[in-house]
């Protein structure tokens, strides 16, 4: 099997997961209000806004909305990005992306299984580099998406895409995981 055939496998993988998955997050208006917190981690929460899966900068925490009895991946939108970073006490990954890259969907769906299981270890932030043209020009974002990590408020890793020749949502998925253990 040639090197581009295991890629779309890969991919359709990821996208069978994502749909297959779709009914454990919560994606109703009606859970907007929970403020639901992991003690563990610090109270940098205070600067996530209500779910949100439409802003440009979001946060993709594991928790139990209100009126829920199952925690899932939900994005909440971010209040102070700089203030989040400075509380936060895991690493923070920032998750460059645009919605016209072909496999935005099956990139999600596997770092929704990498929040699902590692939510203590990263926090992960999506940011649309599209929407966000300041922030990616400040971390000089040339080809999404792109991950950064950052840990003590100061960039420790890269994953460029562009310079990576071929790689899956699986690889980028892993390399955060394993900056993060470092």
């Amino acid at each position: 099997m040639t090197i581009r055939y295991k890629k779309v496998i890969k991919t359709l993988a990821c996208l069978i997961l994502a749909v297959s998955l779709s009914g454990l997050f919560c994606s109703c208006s009606s859970c907007g209000s929970s403020k639901s917190k992991n003690k563990d981690l610090g109270d940098y929460h205070k600067y996530l806004g209500d779910y949100y899966y439409d802003c440009s900068i979001s946060a993709m925490v594991f928790e139990t909305p209100e009126g829920e009895e199952m925690p899932g991946v939900l994005y909440r939108q971010v209040t102070d990005l700089d203030a989040l970073v400075k509380s936060c006490p895991i690493p923070v990954c920032y998750l460059f992306y645009s919605g016209m890259h072909a496999d935005v969907y099956g990139l999600f769906a596997c770092i929704e299984e990498l929040v699902e299981l590692h939510h203590d270890q990263v926090l992960i932030v999506a940011i649309d580099g599209m929407a966000e043209k300041d922030i990616t020009s400040a971390y000089k974002v040339d080809a999404m998406p792109e991950a950064i990590i950052i840990r003590d408020q100061a960039q420790v890793a890269r994953f460029n895409g562009s310079e990576r020749g071929e790689w899956t949502a699986s690889d980028l998925a892993s390399w955060i995981l394993e900056q993060t253990r470092k």
